[in-house]
């Protein structure tokens, strides 16, 4: 009969609000601001939304909750740095194991010298001031990507994965990355000129300073004095 819908009509599927990830995007850029000046116990939803200019439910909408969103966030910023999938392509690919690190050194150093502010505040914090978070995304986010460098400094060097002299090669590979999310680029210091530089200048300086200190290891280990 005419005006009436027939019920088995196909009815186009229902679209996300073309606007719902611009809102998420900006709750978590705001998020990350005000996570990175107060820590996460002082920073409420409300300040969240007020700056993101949205409403309370859009983060419940879109993170389940406040501490869905930190999660979130911190998940985000580790991949931000270098992202799991990306690092497995890199080490499993067909480069030598110094290009290999050569790429791993160039992707940190443009990643961490460009990435926004917030990002590097909210990450010195949580080393220096760690949220009940943290070993969630260590576990998580750091030790999948960990054990991928150290397969990879192990075929640099020919030291065991199991030796511990190839802890002391991640930690002197991986220590300028952790000291510039930890400097302040807004307090002047010995080391905020760093950020003057080009990240084409500084990746190849840390280069330069890993390949060598890991070839230097490599002998000793052939010889047996490591």
């Amino acid at each position: 009969m005419p005006g009436i819908p027939n019920s088995g009509q196909h009815q186009p599927p229902r679209t996300p609000r073309a606007d719902g990830e611009a809102t998420r995007q900006r709750i978590l850029r705001a998020a990350g601001q005000l996570f990175a000046e107060r820590g996460y116990a002082e920073t409420t939803s409300k300040a969240i939304c007020a700056l993101a200019q949205s409403n309370l439910a859009a983060v419940n909408y879109h993170f389940g909750s406040r501490e869905g969103l930190y999660r979130t966030l911190l998940r985000d910023m580790h991949r931000y740095l270098i992202s799991y999938d990306q690092l497995e392509r890199l080490t499993r690919s067909a480069l030598a194991p110094r290009d290999k690190l050569a790429g791993l050194i160039d992707a940190l150093t443009l990643n961490v010298t460009q990435g926004e502010r917030w990002q590097a505040r909210l990450w010195a914090r949580e080393l220096l001031s760690p949220s009940p978070f943290l070993s969630e995304l260590i576990d998580q986010e750091a030790m999948p990507k960990v054990r991928l460098v150290l397969s990879l400094l192990s075929e640099i060097t020919g030291i065991p994965a199991q030796d511990p002299a190839l802890l002391r090669c991640l930690l002197s590979v991986m220590a300028p990355y952790l000291m510039l999310q930890v400097v302040n680029r807004e307090i002047p210091s010995p080391l905020t000129g760093i950020f003057e530089q080009t990240a084409e200048e500084l990746a190849q300086h840390l280069k330069t300073f890993a390949l060598a200190g890991l070839e230097a290891l490599a002998l000793e280990h052939r010889k047996g004095t490591l």
